[in-house]
């Protein structure tokens, strides 16, 4: 009786010592993970640009023959009514969009014999869309892959005398690209470039876009670039031609939002 009576006083001992704070491995606090913070959206805003020469064979209206269009940038320039061109980007965890716009009209006069003029005008317009994946990014560079559709509008009229004649051609192609950015060590200048190919013979037999530029960042939203594009396309539809090829020097301002 005696034992049992000191073993149960060593038992309720032992437990008031545990309870009252003796040496018992202490409890551990659960570990409680942050979530990860979602990315939000990033967007940039490109006017741009481009004094472009414009070389190739054109029919612009069906039943008239090809002919051989060769016209320097600053003609270019002097002959352009109106030009809006804009790029439109936005991505959100490697993956994004790109929309391009490039609407150009220029009108020309070529004398013919004594007072006669020919007179031609073309409105073009060329929009691309396309999805954007990210491939590489680090502090320095950034490279991205695209594929998507690109859309054009070819409106053409020449006019001698009276009112004249006009076509307007219209088709939409796929494109492929890459296109990339990477600061310039530890400057704030920073080069650029993209390609992107597509037709493949869909309605285009073949396209190809390529530009080249050297930017400045001014601030962290703000930039502004210069550089060189070209693009080559053949096309070809019912007696409509054009086998063209633009190229010249682009400036642009980008911002970052």
């Amino acid at each position: 009786m005696k034992r049992t009576a000191l073993l149960l006083t060593t038992i309720i001992g032992l437990s008031s010592h545990a309870y009252a704070g003796g040496d018992i491995v202490p409890a551990v606090e659960p570990v409680i993970e942050e979530a990860p913070v979602a990315s939000e959206w990033e967007f940039r805003l490109s006017p741009y640009g481009w004094f472009a020469g414009f070389k190739g064979d054109v029919a612009g209206i069906p039943g008239f023959p090809p002919t051989y269009v060769d016209i320097s940038p600053s003609e270019a320039l002097e002959d352009s009514e109106l030009a809006v061109m804009a790029m439109f980007e936005g991505k959100k965890n490697g993956r994004g969009f790109l929309v391009d716009f490039m609407y150009s009209d220029m009108e020309s006069e070529d004398a013919i014999a004594g007072s006669l003029t020919l007179t031609s005008r073309t409105k073009t317009t060329i929009v691309t869309g396309a999805y954007l994946h990210e491939l590489y990014n680090d502090d320095q560079s950034v490279i991205d892959a695209f594929g998507g559709i690109r859309y054009w509008n070819i409106d053409s009229h020449l006019s001698l005398i009276g009112p004249g004649a006009g076509h307007t051609e219209s088709w939409v192609d796929p494109i492929i690209g890459i296109k990339g950015r990477t600061a310039l060590g530890d400057t704030d200048f920073y080069a650029s470039a993209g390609a992107s190919i597509g037709g493949f013979g869909m309605n285009s037999d073949l396209f190809y876009d390529v530009n080249a530029n050297l930017g400045y960042q001014w601030s962290d939203s703000i930039g502004t670039t210069i550089g060189y594009r070209l693009y080559d396309l053949d096309y070809e539809n019912d007696g409509f031609v054009y086998d063209v090829r633009q190229a010249g020097w682009v400036i642009g301002l980008t911002w970052a939002f």
